[in-house]
């Protein structure tokens, strides 16, 4: 087999064959009876890396965009009657066989596993990518997936910096209109401000009863465990929104009758995993060991605004709820904003301690990881910082710093 597949050419014998075949209209989430079986079915979602809901939504003739975290529009997306999927590499599921020959060995794992989900014929279902510009590693990965995947089209989404300047909102329209023109190439129906306003409706749905999620969490930790709410929110990047809203509407239900089961668990805030997303045993173990993550950063894109006006012009609405956004992570605010910042999340959230879960070779969490911890030793709250990799297998490691981080906290 090629170390690595020239511009136009891909690799078709799969070392991963799919194994996990979804209805037309994936019914089975619909039917799923209980958080318990909807956690599980996205647990195996996840770990395949073929994309089942994108296959079987497309098999059909319905078209699906891969997004690159950690924004971009899916309303947008949506509206033009696309699916929106978020792109979140390979996972552990995932061997590098052909990327390391297009991309350097000091570069995060997302990167290198989404170049090889290309190469290896796992995106044959997409009909477009967009890569946010949110560091050098995404930009370049917009200029090989178009060199190698010649056929879909593949969009650069350029982020205002200056978050406070007359320009900016004019400036992102102006990005989202060169966006609408390569998705209505790429199939999507005409643009439509009536049907944007729509989609922006049922994502502010959408958002909303993730934040439910996420206020359940934080007031009664001992009804969700993180890996539940992770699950959960993971589907709403791989499933219609439709039909993630209906899912989440049935979550909330079940969530009233559960009970509430508090154990000796420290109040923690999860930061740092804004883009690559930790392994999913990672996430397990987090709260094994004794904490209770009660506010997090994972899963970024369902949470960069609360709700967008879907009266007015639409896409000067999605643009004013970006720049209005109070997100302050790398990748889109100036350092001198920081160390407030996380001191209002800890205070927000009632947490004890910090978790820095930061990607490995990730510059942008790494320099908020400077910033953030000058604040935090200021105030003299205790944080620990560990790094991963998709497809890291052992644990033993981070597990005794976990553990001695919140016994630290516990019997302090």
């Amino acid at each position: 087999m090629a170390a690595y597949a020239p511009p136009g050419e891909v690799v078709t014998d799969l070392e991963t064959p799919p194994t996990l075949e979804l209805s037309d209209d994936l019914g089975e989430f619909s039917r799923a009876p209980t958080i318990e079986a909807l956690t599980r079915l996205a647990r195996e979602v996840i770990l395949d890396p073929t994309y089942p809901t994108v296959r079987a939504w497309t098999r059909s003739g319905r078209g699906a965009v891969g997004c690159f975290p950690v924004y971009t529009p899916q309303e947008l997306i949506h509206a033009l009657g696309l699916l929106p999927v978020s792109l979140h590499g390979g996972g552990e599921s995932v061997e590098i066989s052909h990327a390391d020959a297009a991309l350097g060995s000091f570069l995060c794992s997302i990167s290198k596993s989404t170049l090889e989900l290309a190469l290896t014929s796992r995106l044959a279902p997409f009909r477009a990518f967009i890569f946010p510009y949110i560091c050098d590693v995404s930009r370049n990965l917009e200029g090989i997936f178009s060199r190698v995947l010649p056929g879909p089209p593949t969009h650069m989404l350029h982020l205002p910096q200056n978050l406070h300047s007359a320009a900016t909102v004019p400036f992102l329209v102006a990005e989202y209109r060169r966006l609408i023109e390569k998705l209505e190439k790429a199939g999507g129906t005409p643009y439509d401000p009536d049907r944007l306003a729509t989609s922006i409706e049922l994502f502010n749905a959408q958002r909303a009863r993730v934040a439910e999620l996420t206020t359940t969490k934080r007031t009664q930790p001992g009804k969700l465990t993180l890996s539940e709410s992770y699950l959960l929110r993971r589907l709403g990047g791989l499933l219609p929104r439709e039909l993630h809203l209906q899912v989440l509407d049935r979550v909330r239900a079940e969530l009233a009758e559960r009970p509430n089961r508090a154990r000796d668990a420290i109040r923690v805030l999860l930061v740092g995993s804004f883009c690559e997303q930790p392994t999913l045993d990672l996430i397990d173990l987090v709260e094994q060991v004794g904490c209770y993550v009660v506010d997090d950063d994972l899963l970024q894109v369902h949470r960069w605004y609360d709700r967008v006006d879907p009266d007015g012009d639409p896409l000067e609405n999605l643009a004013t709820a970006y720049a209005r956004s109070t997100i302050d992570i790398g990748v889109r605010a100036t350092p001198t904003t920081k160390g407030e910042a996380i001191l209002r999340r800890v205070e927000a959230a009632g947490a004890q301690g910090v978790i820095f879960l930061t990607a490995k070779f990730c510059e942008p969490a790494l320099e908020d990881v400077v910033l953030y911890r000058r604040a935090l030793d200021r105030q003299k709250i205790p944080y620990l910082h560990l790094e991963f990799e998709e497809r890291s297998t052992s644990y033993e490691q981070s597990r005794l710093q976990l553990e001695t981080f919140a016994e630290s906290i516990l019997f302090d």
